[in-house]
Parts: structure tokens; sequence; C-alpha cells
């Protein structure tokens, strides 16, 4: 019994949180464990993991980057004036539509991180900028009007299924793969945890501290252009504000999978399980019926319990290790 609750104590306060409010959706949210359910779910989650990795590099360097939904709503509105041109496009011009957003958020990274890695200006005010220059953009260039009625082999990149599972959700493994690797197996993945944990320390070892920003800043504009375009074939159409509110879901996701904003702490394995919870509340809230306001409140508390029981987990973890230092120093 002792070894049990042991191993109770060991569970981290994250998990105890996510599975609070898997049980409070199971018993009061219908249809929450439908296996229909369960795909949209993964479907949602697979768009939010892939803006999240992007917020989690530039967390991990102790900074943000609020830019994500402007950007976007851009990328995915330039992509989709594009894909309309074609009645039945091909596999290239579904490849061009991508590679269109994706490029549309490249230069929207590149320019965060030239002036905030190269000419150290205040990152929160300089994304701030480029998220309303991104969805002022958005508006303008189609007249605020929304675009919809893709063709459907553009749809399908979303819509289609590969053993049961939708094609996004293996588009975003794909990608998150790609990412894991940058981020745990390369130079520029452990430049960036040095640089969230102390950026003076890095430029002292030779570490390239503006160069590794502004890839950080290019990397996450490239992930959230290409998930404003998949964001498109999703749920086919294209508005001004369509992707408004990502960026502080995946700041959410970024967080609840245990990344902190001190820099150099957390990366993007706690960022699925961060991304996939963001997406089970946002699920469960909408199968309960709460109209859009109340499900901003709920979603908020849902994350400070998940936020304040892994807090309280850390700290009881952290005063039994000082307990057992002392007993072992008194022997």
């Amino acid at each position: 019994m002792q070894q049990v609750k042991e191993k109770l104590k060991n569970i981290p306060g994250l998990i105890w949180g996510v599975l609070v409010i898997i049980l409070v959706f199971i018993f009061f949210a219908k249809g929450f464990t439908k296996y229909q359910n369960i795909l949209n779910i993964l479907s949602n989650t697979a768009i939010l993991l892939i803006i999240s990795c992007g917020m989690t590099m530039a967390i991990l360097s102790k900074e943000i980057d609020i830019s994500i939904g402007g950007v976007m709503s851009f990328a995915g509105l330039g992509g989709a004036l594009f894909i309309t041109r074609f009645e039945n496009p091909g596999i290239p011009a579904i490849i061009l539509t991508f590679a269109i957003g994706t490029g549309i958020g490249l230069c929207f990274g590149l320019f965060n991180g030239v002036l905030i890695g190269k000419y150290k200006y205040n990152y929160w005010l300089i994304t701030f900028a480029t998220m309303s220059i991104g969805y002022g953009a958005a508006q303008v260039i189609n007249g605020g009007n929304v675009v919809s009625g893709f063709p459907k082999a553009f749809r399908n990149v979303a819509d289609s299924k590969f053993l049961g599972i939708p094609t996004v959700v293996w588009v975003a493994l794909v990608i998150v793969m790609i990412m894991l690797f940058i981020t745990y197996k390369t130079r520029f993945g452990m430049h960036i945890y040095a640089v969230g944990d102390s950026e003076q320390c890095a430029s002292q070892s030779g570490i390239n501290v503006k160069k590794t920003r502004i890839l950080i800043y290019m990397l996450a504009g490239m992930l959230s252009g290409f998930g404003g375009v998949l964001l498109v074939a999703k749920t086919n159409s294209a508005g001004p504000v369509a992707a408004s509110g990502y960026e502080w879901n995946a700041i959410a996701a970024t967080i609840i999978g245990g990344t902190s904003f001190e820099g150099g702490k957390g990366g993007l394995a706690g960022t699925i399980i961060g991304a996939l919870v963001m997406s089970m509340i946002i699920n469960g809230l909408q199968l309960m019926g709460f109209s859009n306001y109340w499900q901003q409140v709920y979603k908020g508390a849902f994350i400070l319990l998940i936020i304040v029981v892994d807090v309280i987990s850390r700290r009881k973890k952290k005063k039994a290790a000082l307990r057992r230092v002392y007993k072992y120093d008194e022997c």
C-alpha cells in the first residue's frame, strides 16, 4: 500500500489536472468519448500542435511570438485566393498553395527576427504589431470578405483519411517529428535552450544569439503560414480573422506542456500533450453547449486548474527532496 502511495505521489501534477478534466467531460459532455468526436479532437489538435511548435521555440528562448494568429489569417487567405483559380487543381498547384502560405509566414518571421534578434526591439511590441499587420492585411486584400468553396482536391489534404485517421493528423505528425529532431538532435536546438537559459552565457560560449533568434522567428512564421493554409483546407473557408485566438491557444498549449516562461526549460514533447489537452477543453465545452463567451471563461479556469495542480505538485516534490537531503546530512 505504501508503494502505491509513493507511485501516486510521483505522478506529475499535470497528469492529475488532465485526468480531472477528462473525467468532467466524460460525465457532462454528451458524446465526448464517441469515436467520431475523438477523431475530431485529433484533427483540431493537429493544426494547434503545428503552430505550437513555433511558439514553444520562442518561449524556450525566453521570448514569445503573439503574431501567430495574424500570420495564419493572412497566409491562409493568400493561399486561398491562389487555389480558387483552379477548378480541379493537381498536386503541383496544391503544393504551391502551401508554399505561398509558408512563404508569407517566412517573411513575417524574418521581419520579427531581424527587429527582435538583431536590433533588440521588444518582442511583445514587435509581434503585437505584426499580428495587427497580418489581420489588417487580410482585411485589405479581399475587402474583408470570406473566401469559401474550395476544390475537393485541396480540401482532401485535411478532410480525407488514411488508415482511418484524418490526413491532417498525419501531416502534423510528420512536421512534429521534424521539429523534434531539430530541437533535440541539432546544434540549433541546443542553442535555443542555451539562449533561453542565459543569453549572456550563450554569447560568451560562442553561440550567435542574433542568428539563433532570427531563425526561431523564421521557423515560427513558416509553421504559422503552413498552419494557416491547413486551417483553410480543414474549414473550407478563409477569412481575415479566421485564426483569431490561435496565438493564445498556442501559448496555453506550450505552458500546459511544461515549457517555462523563464526560458531553457521544457520542450516539444510536453507541447504535444498540451495541444491535445487544449483541444479536449475546447471540444468538451462546445459539446456542453456553452456560448463562446462562457467557453472563454471556463477554458481559462481549466487551464488555471492544470497549472495550479502542477505547481503544487512540483513544490511538494521539492520539499520532499529537501527533507531527504537534510535527513542524509544529519546522518
